[in-house]
């Protein structure tokens, strides 16, 4: 008798929580951050951390002279090359982000 009782009261609790859901309405980005921009940009450097720094400074740097505004985002870098000794890193970087329009 218990189990039925916990079943339907959890049918009842997931009954209310999918009525709310569907009637509550979201704006999707209230904040006005609502246009996706994205930009791909390569950087170099004599370090692994230089080289990446400047692929995703470009990057960056490329969605802001679209987007004046923009959320900080997300970042997917690839190596392209290194050089045999070590002394050349070059990366190859797209970000992106929400931007307002």
């Amino acid at each position: 008798m218990q189990k039925g009782t916990r079943l339907r009261r959890l049918g009842l609790v997931s009954a209310v929580v999918a009525a709310g859901l569907a009637t509550t309405p979201v704006a999707a980005h209230a904040d006005g951050y609502d246009t996706p921009r994205s930009a791909t940009a390569v950087g170099a450097g004599n370090t692994y951390a230089a080289g990446l720094a400047a692929a995703e400074q470009r990057a960056r740097a490329a969605v802001l002279a679209v987007g004046h505004d923009c959320t900080p985002g997300t970042y997917s870098t690839i190596t392209t090359y290194i050089s045999p000794g070590g002394g050349t890193w070059v990366f190859q970087s797209t970000h992106q982000a929400m931007c307002v329009d």
